[in-house]
């Protein structure tokens, strides 16, 4: 009888096979996330934000390809680590995004401006006459 009622909330092991399924994403959105709030104000002002944000995109759509092969170099290397090393790393970087917030911002830019210049690139060769 009890099986079937209605469960509330999440169970741990629920909540450890989404992180472990969606381990990027949830990454990604806690940096963004915690970048965004003390970039609001809290610590950094959102000037420096948007400053660092513009920049990374001129830099990045200006050398796309070196962008690029760095991305990969930092990527790679994550990916290198034992699985413990890259939970310190990640707790690391958070922090970073706390403390940093106009960092986090500088390598959105960085990598905002890259995708677009060799979107530009793509769609543009495929439509020439």
């Amino acid at each position: 009888m009890e099986e079937n009622k209605n469960k509330e909330g999440l169970s741990v092991k629920e909540l450890e096979g989404f992180v472990k399924k969606y381990r990027f994403e949830v990454f990604l959105v806690a940096l963004f996330a915690l970048a965004g709030i003390f970039g609001m104000g809290l610590i950094w002002s959102p000037f420096w934000s948007v400053l660092f944000a513009s920049a990374g995109g001129i830099i990045g759509a200006l050398m796309p390809q070196a962008i690029k092969k760095m991305s990969h170099a930092v990527i790679g290397f994550l990916f290198r680590q034992d699985q413990n090393t890259q939970l310190i790393l990640a707790g690391v970087i958070l922090v970073l995004s706390i403390l940093v917030c106009p960092l986090v911002f500088l390598l959105a830019g960085l990598h905002a401006g890259k995708t677009l210049h060799l979107t530009i690139l793509e769609i543009s060769s495929q439509t020439k006459p």
